[in-house]
């Protein structure tokens, strides 16, 4: 592969420079491949990011089960990683320093405790209920409810208890609003 590259471009520096220039080329044309070969390389690996070593410690002690985890940021500070454990989808994200914040799996709705199914009776019957999580915090366990109904989608955040914490509504942008149910 690079001996046919080097011909290449060797064929184009020929038709396009004179002897004497092909010769001060043809010195240089190792530095232009490996050049060529880095920039190359270096577009293959666009989508990594580099996880700093106390996340990949937190995450290793915190998940030893889990299996090929893929690494992207999470609100351009945090570290998220999606992976498989015990044949689930989880993700777990951390901070910069190795911290624990949260750790996500999805859930059938009927493993939603009895207090959210109550309130989604109540309060969103006449939306459709696309998937659930199961959200772990340091400040505890939270349930992650997306909705539909007609164009309009949402995602509501559950305490055990069926209170609502926070709800997410997707604005005419695709992005979703955050609103805060305390305030």
């Amino acid at each position: 592969m690079i001996g046919q590259r080097a011909q290449l471009v060797d064929r184009i520096i020929g038709s396009l420079c004179s002897h004497q220039t092909r010769m001060t080329m043809n010195n240089k044309l190792p530095a232009l491949l490996l050049i060529a070969l880095s920039a190359t390389a270096q577009g293959q690996t666009t989508g990594s990011i580099n996880v700093p070593a106390p996340v990949k410690a937190a995450f290793a002690k915190r998940f030893p089960k889990a299996e090929g985890p893929k690494w992207e940021m999470e609100d351009k500070k945090d570290f998220e990683a999606d992976f498989k454990q015990d044949g689930n989808k989880w993700s777990a994200c951390f901070a910069p320093d190795g911290a624990w914040l949260e750790t996500e799996h999805a859930i059938n709705t009927d493993a939603l405790p009895e207090a959210v199914r109550k309130t989604i009776a109540a309060k969103y019957a006449d939306h459709k209920l696309k998937e659930a999580e199961q959200a772990e915090t340091p400040k505890g366990t939270v349930y992650e409810v997306e909705f539909a109904k007609g164009e309009h989608e949402m995602e509501v955040v559950f305490s055990a208890d069926g209170t609502v914490v926070k709800m997410k509504e997707e604005n005419e942008d695709g992005e979703k609003d955050e609103k805060d149910e305390k305030d």
